[in-house]
């Protein structure tokens, strides 16, 4: 009797378990659809803000399901977008922004915290790029290459709030430039 009346209460909630499986796929499969792709998510991009973009930096942050992008919006607009990446393989957009010269943000994955600095213009004499915040967070990064270009870095466990940051810039033998 209990076996009979288990198999009633499963058979008649079975259809709507299926029901709610099916909406969730098909959300899902909304969300996360796009190919991680330098190609895809220019195109994507271009079409989302309705301008023309250049990629300069397409990456995936170490292991994590996180994408980042640099790009140059029309050629004199700089900026950076998001995307998650998901169980299907494919990402989801999260957010684009345009960005002043020199620009930081934190940002919170499946594996940790990690910082990105993105550098779209930059003095040549500038040897190094010393981020400080009002949460003692210290963190200096040397300048190997010429704009644009971003770093991103794994942030220690203690350091939970890193944004926004002060920029302070050095020369080549370690003089503060102003």
């Amino acid at each position: 009797m209990k076996i009979k009346l288990i198999l009633i209460v499963i058979g008649s909630f079975s259809p709507l378990l299926l029901l709610g499986l099916f909406i969730y796929g098909h959300a899902y499969y909304n969300d996360y659809h796009l190919k991680s792709s330098e190609i895809t998510v220019k195109n994507f991009l271009e079409e989302f803000i309705d301008s023309s973009i250049q990629i300069m930096h397409f990456e995936q942050i170490e292991e994590t399901n996180m994408w980042l992008v640099q790009l140059k919006i029309n050629d004199d607009q700089y900026g950076h977008a998001r995307f998650n990446k998901g169980w299907n393989g494919k990402l989801k957009f999260i957010y684009i922004a345009t960005a002043p010269s020199v620009t930081y943000r934190q940002y919170k994955t499946n594996k940790g915290n990690y910082g990105t600095l993105y550098v779209h213009e930059l003095d040549s004499n500038v040897a190094k790029i010393k981020l400080t915040n009002l949460m003692n967070f210290e963190k200096e990064i040397e300048v190997d290459t010429s704009a644009p270009f971003m770093k991103t870095f794994k942030l220690p466990p203690y350091a939970e709030d890193t944004f926004p940051a002060i920029f302070t810039f050095y020369d080549k033998i370690g003089q503060e430039i102003r």
